[in-house]
């Protein structure tokens, strides 16, 4: 007989989150398994993965594309009722939601909250004879500062984490879920096969895909970027994927840096791998991450990673360096590093060696067993 899984994500846009959801579906075994995905955001056009889910998964959204167009719409309005009425939305799509998600729960009696977005409502939700898995991708395993949310979140029965700091993390905070640490992973084939497309970008550059959020913190990557481009007259454009509300912030220092053509803002790419292919090497500034997806997105491609320190790149990277190089969150020490490896091809290629070894830890062939162990065992 069949495992009947829940699993529950809040949206399908283009993310980290997003992907690895992605990934995570199409290594569940249809002959294993039926699944229902329920999606609490509709975000229409924005639906970026909607087209990857596998075809045998059942899927629905739990809001309307109309409600969410709405709140879309309202997101950066000052006005003070405009205010008002963008937040009695937004309660009214948590309270839609969670009603939706309550009539589909006779599906199944294994929940996977894949990004733990069903905390702030797990009191609410009939799971007595439920088996409830968190499936957590960021912080240290802290607890949430909301009391009710603290509450909440003992009622998981397993969290999965991402990375030792945050297991560690939970294990020290928690009393009764079971917490374990599986890898995220990759498809290795299919970062391979989408990296041959061409692209119409000429000359040498370096690249940084990721949201355009302040947590990214592509102003270091643009200021170091610029002081190595007056100081040393590197020949090497900066490339940078992505969309976010800082976009806007990040043209104007461009701007006022006057290398427009030089620093290049591509916007969101679904294939940012063909990028990364002909890229010189990879930046990673973000001040936090769980685990860097982009960064081992781009060992596989055999290239070279810069990246700020934090607990996900220090456990892909080694504390050590081994795999790739890390460097404080400041500008010296980012320009100090770029400039070196820019122009040390030789010592650059032998973290492209290294980092490639090391991000065969993260492919799918080997976490795919891992995770069905797990699931078949609850």
């Amino acid at each position: 007989m069949k495992k009947r899984l829940i699993i529950h994500n809040g949206n399908i846009s283009i993310g980290g989150q997003e992907k690895m959801l992605i990934e995570f579906l199409n290594i569940l075994d249809p002959t294993k398994y039926e699944v229902l995905l329920l999606i609490e955001e509709n975000k229409g056009k924005n639906n970026d993965y909607i087209n990857e889910i596998p075809k045998w998964i059942n899927y629905k959204f739990l809001t309307s594309e109309k409600l969410m167009e709405d709140i879309s719409l309202l997101k950066n309005k000052k006005n003070i009722f405009t205010k008002l009425y963008y937040s009695i939305l937004l309660k009214k799509k948590k309270n839609v939601a969670i009603k939706e998600f309550e009539k589909n729960l006779n599906f199944g009696d294994i929940i996977i909250d894949y990004d733990m977005g069903l905390l702030r409502n797990l009191h609410k939700l009939p799971l007595k004879s439920k088996t409830l898995i968190g499936w957590s991708h960021a912080g240290e395993g802290t607890l949430p500062k909301n009391k009710q949310k603290r509450k909440n979140i003992e009622k998981y029965n397993y969290i999965v984490t991402i990375n030792d700091v945050m297991k560690k993390g939970y294990e020290k905070n928690l009393n009764d879920p079971k917490i374990l640490k599986i890898n995220n992973f990759m498809n290795f084939d299919k970062i391979l096969e989408k990296s041959n497309e061409e692209v119409k970008e000429n000359g040498e550059y370096i690249i940084s895909v990721g949201s355009l959020t302040e947590n990214k913190n592509h102003i270091l990557l643009i200021e170091a970027f610029g002081e190595l481009k007056k100081e040393k007259n590197i020949k090497d454009k900066l490339i940078i994927i992505g969309d976010g509300k800082e976009k806007e912030k990040l043209k104007k220092r461009i701007d006022k840096l006057a290398l427009n053509e030089d620093i290049l803002l591509l916007g969101q790419k679904q294939n940012p791998y063909k990028y990364m292919k002909k890229s010189k090497l990879y930046v990673s500034t973000s001040k936090n991450e769980g685990l860097p997806l982009t960064s081992i997105e781009a060992m596989v491609l055999q290239k070279m990673v810069i990246a700020v320190e934090n607990n996900g790149t220090r456990e892909l990277l080694d504390k050590n360096s081994i795999y790739g190089k890390l460097i404080k969150n400041e500008r010296e020490d980012l320009k100090k590093e770029l400039y070196y490896f820019l122009i040390n091809d030789e010592e650059r290629k032998k973290y492209e060696v290294k980092g490639f070894e090391r991000a065969k830890n993260y492919d799918r062939n080997i976490v795919k067993g891992e995770i069905e162990r797990f699931i078949d065992e609850l």
